[in-house]
């Protein structure tokens, strides 16, 4: 049975010299943990998160347009904080499999490596604000996706915080 850790808060930040992405996350207790994730797995998880969120307007008249202002809203609301730093010595973790729960309030992702879980809780407007930072980490790392969806694009075009995590 993996072991299961609840994140907290983590940073999420591209990696040039391993060509993935990097997020290091602490729970509760401020323990941290280094997790790997390729672009393979997260264009899967991507296109999962985009569509659970698009179902918040599915078969709604201009669906792009609430979807493009809720995402700039969320945007809007994403409070800076300071990084989660890796401690010399945590464990690092490459994910080969990531679950996607569903709510009308969260995205849930759980995060597995061999024998190891790690349980991601987002609110729903802080899973929009994920999906921004990965657009933009897609972009630095020059990954080609076809699948982002126009009111993301066009959301993050709009505005570029530095922010990453």
């Amino acid at each position: 049975m993996p072991t299961d850790f609840t994140i907290n808060r983590f940073t999420t930040e591209f990696s040039p010299s391993e060509d993935r992405i990097r997020m290091v996350v602490e729970d509760s207790q401020q323990k941290t943990i280094v997790i790997w994730l390729t672009r393979r797995l997260l264009m899967r998880l991507i296109e999962a998160m985009v569509k659970a969120i698009e179902s918040e307007t599915q078969g709604r008249p201009e669906s792009d347009t609430l979807q493009s202002f809720t995402q700039h809203r969320a945007q809007h609301a994403q409070v800076e904080e300071s990084p989660v730093r890796a401690v010399e010595g945590c464990s690092e973790w490459l994910i080969n499999r990531v679950d996607l729960n569903v709510s009308h309030e969260r995205l849930t992702l759980k995060l597995f490596s061999d024998d190891e879980c790690a349980t991601l809780p987002m609110p729903r407007v802080n899973a929009r604000q994920w999906l921004n930072i990965m657009y933009r980490l897609f972009e630095a790392a020059e990954w080609p996706f076809e699948q982002w969806p126009s009111w993301l694009q066009q959301s993050s075009s709009v505005t570029q915080p530095a922010l990453v995590h």
